[in-house]
């Protein structure tokens, strides 16, 4: 039996109407304000939006702000909205998250810039800083653990999860990226690239380069796993992509990856790769691993950060922080130690970059 929404308990009839014919309207579009064109959001964005909107307003309601109309919101209400979400104490990416969510939604109902800044209902936006570079190692290898060993231990357990893992591990894919690829299509233009496309995070599509006889082992496992089916998926073929979801996490449990057990998180295999490919590009150690070696120059730096950023599918060199750092880390020394004062003069307090 389904549990009924907040929304559904406390919002009037004709108000869930009203609102319902709004996201209908409008929901499918992304309509972010940075693409020059609009593409249509994913089913999950589109789910989500919808999910957080009617809660956003059934709170309202709980609040005692009893809005005849959706579109009668206004800045008392959000600032209202932002106070308890603060005492409820959500994550800050939470709280942007539900900002965002009323910025579109304003802009649908003719309401642009009504939402302003953040930091204007939070009391400065220092409250409301999302994490933008990563301030420690979350890679397995950082964590202490033996990733060849844990990998066969999988394989034993079961030889798919194993080399699911390994595909997250060597080629940086996120979960539900290694249990959807479907090995040979992924393979089928030419074997010196991995073509991602299914379950991506905003059906971003990406090219990860094959350089390493252990990557084309890699790719000759998950095809033998799949068998001679060519577009075989990597996930359980009895299991539904959320059966398979449970799965996976089930059987890491199981091996003690988590938070709890071991300290990490099947995520974390995935910052393992990036910063490999850190190394790779910029011939120096990701800026996290805090070694105290730099880059040959600020170029080197930038490049690197970019390339990294295509292969995750993020498409901005300012996501690659997240995993790999950056070059004003505090967990890394200003200079290389093992060189004189002169050789980073690229690298000064001024000229430092993120």
């Amino acid at each position: 039996m389904s549990r009924t929404s907040l929304a559904d308990q406390v919002l009037p009839k004709r108000f869930r109407d009203e609102l319902d014919r709004i996201l209908n309207q409008h929901n499918q579009k992304n309509h972010s304000v940075l693409r020059a064109i609009p593409r249509d959001s994913s089913r999950k964005t589109r789910r989500e939006r919808r999910s957080n909107l009617r809660l956003t307003f059934a709170q309202l309601r709980q609040l005692g702000f009893r809005l005849e109309s959706p579109t009668h919101l206004k800045p008392k209400h959000v600032q209202a909205l932002c106070s308890f979400w603060h005492e409820k104490e959500l994550a800050v990416k939470t709280i942007h998250g539900l900002f965002s969510n009323l910025r579109a939604f304003c802009r649908w109902v003719g309401k642009d810039g009504m939402v302003e800044d953040i930091g204007i209902y939070a009391g400065g936006r220092e409250h409301l800083v999302r994490k933008t570079a990563a301030n420690e190692d979350l890679s397995w290898e950082a964590q202490g653990v033996d990733v060849e060993a844990f990998i066969e231990n999988a394989k034993h357990l079961n030889h798919r999860l194993g080399v699911i893992l390994q595909l997250q591990r060597y080629f940086g894919l996120r979960a539900k990226e290694s249990l959807e690829l479907r090995p040979w299509r992924a393979t089928a233009l030419e074997t010196d690239h991995l073509y991602i496309t299914d379950g991506t995070k905003g059906g971003k599509h990406r090219m990860i380069p094959i350089r390493s006889d252990r990557q084309r082992t890699i790719i000759l496992e998950a095809k033998e796993v799949v068998g001679k089916r060519l577009n075989a998926q990597m996930r359980w073929p009895e299991m539904t992509w959320r059966q398979a979801q449970a799965h996976f996490y089930y059987l890491m449990r199981k091996l003690g990856a988590t938070h709890e057990q071991l300290g990490v998180s099947a995520h974390g295999l995935r910052h393992g790769f990036l910063q490999d490919e850190y190394e790779y590009y910029a011939g120096a150690p990701a800026p996290v691993k805090a070694v105290g070696i730099l880059p040959s120059d600020r170029m080197e730096h930038k490049k690197a950060l970019l390339a990294v950023s295509l292969q995750a599918g993020h498409y901005r060199e300012q996501a690659t922080g997240m995993y790999c750092g950056t070059l004003g880390h505090q967990l890394r020394p200003r200079s290389n130690p093992d060189s004189n004062s002169n050789s980073n003069s690229n690298f000064n307090d001024e000229d430092s970059i993120k």
